[in-house]
C-alpha cells in the first residue's frame, strides 16, 4: 500500500446551499448573488483545481426519488450562458439518489471556456418532503 498525504486544509469551499423539495420538479440551489457559482470570479478557485460538489438529501419518507443534476456553462457579459450536463466521476452520467437519505460526490471536471456550474435537485413526486444540502469544494491540483 502507498503512502499518500491529502492535505485537506488547502481546499477552500466555494459554495453552499439548501434547497427543500416537495413536488415533482427540479429546483436550483440558490449559492447567493448571482445563484450560480463562476468559478473564474470566485477566490477559493485557481485554474487548474479540481471541483468537489458535496450532495445530502434527508427525508421520513420512501416513495419519491431524487437526481442530482450538474451543469456547466460558458460566460455570458458576466451572466451564466446555456448550461449543459457537466463532466463528472458519475458512472454513465447517473446522479441518482434513491428514495431516502442520501450521501454523495462527485468530481467535476472544469472545461475549458465553461467556468459557470449550476447544481440542481429533482424530486420524482410530491409524495415526500427532501432537505437536501449541497457544498462545492476547490481542491488545488498539487492535492
Amino acid at each position: 500500500m502507498s503512502n499518500v498525504r491529502y492535505d485537506m486544509a488547502n481546499m477552500a469551499k466555494l459554495g453552499s446551499a439548501k434547497v427543500t423539495i416537495n413536488s415533482a420538479t427540479t429546483t436550483s440551489f440558490d449559492f447567493g448573488t448571482p445563484d450560480d457559482l463562476n468559478l473564474a470570479a470566485l477566490s477559493g478557485y485557481s485554474p487548474g483545481d479540481r471541483v468537489l460538489v458535496v450532495l445530502s438529501a434527508s427525508t421520513g419518507g420512501t416513495t419519491d426519488s431524487l437526481t442530482w443534476v450538474i451543469q456547466d456553462a460558458p460566460d455570458s457579459s458576466g451572466s451564466i450562458g446555456t448550461p449543459a450536463t457537466a463532466v463528472t466521476s458519475a458512472v454513465a452520467g447517473a446522479l441518482a439518489a434513491g428514495t431516502s437519505d442520501d450521501f454523495s460526490a462527485f468530481a467535476v471536471q472544469v472545461q475549458p471556456n465553461r467556468p459557470w456550474l449550476r447544481v440542481r435537485v429533482t424530486s420524482s413526486g410530491a409524495t415526500d418532503t427532501f432537505v437536501t444540502h449541497c457544498t462545492v469544494w476547490a481542491v488545488p491540483n498539487n492535492v
